[in-house]
C-alpha cells in the first residue's frame, strides 16, 4: 500500500489546495480521478447560518436518532476534554460533506466526515474536517491547540463511539502534511511495513514535539485532518492510536 502518488494522484491532492475559498479551510478531498487512482492508495483528500445546524451533539440524543436524521451518520468523535466533539458522517466521496452539515443543512461549516474508502476495520481511519477562519473554536479549528505541547496532556484522549461500542485513542503525533510529499502520506488506509517505516521517520522528523508513544503496523490508527490559515500548501495531521 506504500507506494508513491501517481501523476492522477499528484493532481488531486493539488486540486484541495484551490479549494479554500471565502476565507474557509478546506480537507483534502477525493475527485473521480482520485478514484481511478484508488488501486494504488494515493487518493489524497456552520451551515448558511450558525442557528441553521443542529448542535455536534446532545447529552440525550441516541445512535439511532441521529442515523433517522441522517443514514450517512456513523458516530461521534469526542475529545475528553471538549475540545472536540463533532458527529462524522461517511458518503460514496470526500466531496458531499464539504458544504453540507451531518444533519443535511447547507452548511459553509460542512461536517466532520470519514474518508469514503474507509470501513471501520480497516488500519487506518481518516476523517477531515474543516478549518474555520471566521471562528478557530468551530469543527477541527481547535485541533490546532495541539501543535503547542503544553495543551497535550490536557487534550491526548478521543472517544469515537460507533454503534455498537465505543473506541479510545491517544493521540501519539501532530504534525503538517506539505500537498504532495511523498514521505508524509497519511491517507492510506493501510501501510505496508516499508513504507510505514519511512513514514514513521517522517513524521517524527516534522512533528511538533514527541509525545514518547508509537505507532506501529500492529496499531489501529486515528487520523484528523484540517486546514492551515492562510498556508494553502499545508494540512495540520493529528494521529492517535486505539488503546481500547
Amino acid at each position: 500500500m506504500g507506494k508513491k502518488l501517481t501523476k492522477t494522484g499528484k493532481l488531486v491532492v493539488g486540486i484541495a489546495a484551490a479549494l479554500a475559498v471565502a476565507g474557509i479551510g478546506t480537507a483534502v478531498w477525493h475527485s473521480q480521478a482520485g478514484k481511478s487512482a484508488a488501486a494504488e492508495t494515493a487518493a489524497a483528500s456552520t451551515s448558511a447560518s450558525a442557528s441553521a445546524a443542529l448542535p455536534s451533539a446532545s447529552a440525550d440524543s441516541t445512535y439511532a436518532e441521529r442515523s433517522a436524521v441522517n443514514p450517512d451518520y456513523i458516530g461521534e468523535l469526542s475529545f475528553e476534554s471538549g475540545l472536540v466533539d463533532q458527529n462524522i458522517v461517511q458518503s460514496t466521496d470526500n466531496e458531499k460533506y464539504l458544504n453540507l452539515s451531518w444533519d443535511l443543512q447547507s452548511s459553509t461549516h460542512g461536517a466532520a466526515f470519514l474518508d469514503y474508502r474507509n470501513s471501520l476495520t480497516d488500519e487506518n481511519l481518516i476523517i477531515y474536517g474543516h478549518f474555520v477562519y471566521a471562528d478557530e473554536s468551530l469543527m477541527f479549528g481547535p485541533l490546532h491547540k495541539l501543535k503547542d505541547q503544553a495543551n497535550y496532556e490536557a487534550n491526548q484522549y478521543i472517544d469515537l463511539k460507533l454503534a455498537d461500542e465505543t473506541r479510545k485513542y491517544q493521540v501519539t503525533d501532530v504534525y503538517y502534511y506539505t500537498m504532495d510529499s511523498e514521505e508524509l502520506m497519511y491517507y492510506y488506509i493501510a501501510y505496508d511495513a516499508d513504507y510505514f517505516k519511512s513514514y514513521m521517520d517522517a513524521v517524527h522528523a516534522t512533528e511538533f514535539y514527541s509525545t514518547g508513544i508509537d505507532l506501529t503496523t500492529s496499531d489501529h490508527i486515528l487520523t484528523l485532518q484540517t486546514c492551515v490559515r492562510d498556508e494553502d500548501n499545508l494540512r495540520l495531521i493529528v494521529l492517535a492510536k486505539q488503546i481500547s
